[in-house]
């Protein structure tokens, strides 16, 4: 009898300090998320996408952003917040993968109802189409957030080249950047579409570019992060 007592004042002092942690945090409501989430477990429908797999074998570079490997993040998910899962981002097939901790199992996570999410300390978004926005559906990779936003659109091919050793098949990238200026986003597809962006600031961003020895055919994304930047302090 005395041991059931002291299992169940052991149980009460658990759930009293449980419930003063989240009360004290200062975000009351993503603690309680966070508690709700680690509660309910693996069993959540984000976690109930299709088995991933991809071709390890015969490919010279790799299929993901960044690295392959796990990096915790957070998903906005179906209008809910998960916090603290492992992701991974396919962008062959332009996949998020997570996978169980209690099982070596990969799985996709549903794209259509991602909204955006963080790998890490990088934030994505998914833009989906629809008849005002002319920009292609996916997921994009959010490098400058202020007066303007920039967005980059990562995408990986496979190209084959024949050589006479035999075929090899290469993991190649390109970047496609784009700038909202106003709730409408323009890609920056050359040199002269950002500098027409700059307007009547041109020569001084310009300046600026030159005196920080800024290359956009070599550097083309640090170009057009540091310019923008520049315009921005100097038209506030």
């Amino acid at each position: 009898m005395k041991f059931y007592i002291i299992i169940f004042l052991l149980t009460i002092s658990f759930l009293t300090k449980a419930q003063k942690k989240i009360f004290n945090s200062a975000n009351t409501e993503e603690s309680v998320q966070n508690l709700y989430h680690q509660s309910i477990g693996f069993n959540q429908a984000i976690f109930n996408g299709q088995e991933y797999f991809h071709r390890m074998s015969k490919l010279t570079g790799h299929v993901f952003w960044n690295e392959n490997i796990f990096k915790n993040g957070s998903v906005s998910f179906d209008g809910n917040i998960y916090p603290n899962i492992p992701l991974k981002l396919d962008l062959l097939n332009e996949e998020l993968i997570t996978y169980r901790t209690n099982t070596t199992l990969q799985v996709k996570i549903t794209k259509e109802k991602i909204d955006s999410f963080n790998i890490a300390d990088t934030r994505f978004i998914h833009l989906t189409q629809n008849i005002d926005s002319k920009m292609p559906e996916g997921f994009y990779e959010v490098l400058h957030q202020g007066k303007y936003i920039v967005i980059c659109k990562r995408i990986k091919t496979i190209k084959e080249i024949v050589s006479p050793d035999g075929v090899e098949n290469k993991i190649e990238q390109k970047n496609n950047y784009y700038i909202n200026d106003k709730g409408e986003y323009k890609e920056i597809k050359s040199r002269q579409i950002l500098y027409d962006f700059f307007k009547d600031k041109k020569e001084s961003v310009l300046q600026y570019a030159k005196q920080e020895n800024l290359n956009y055919k070599t550097d083309t994304e640090s170009y057009i992060l540091f310019t923008i930047k520049y315009y921005e302090q100097i038209t506030n």
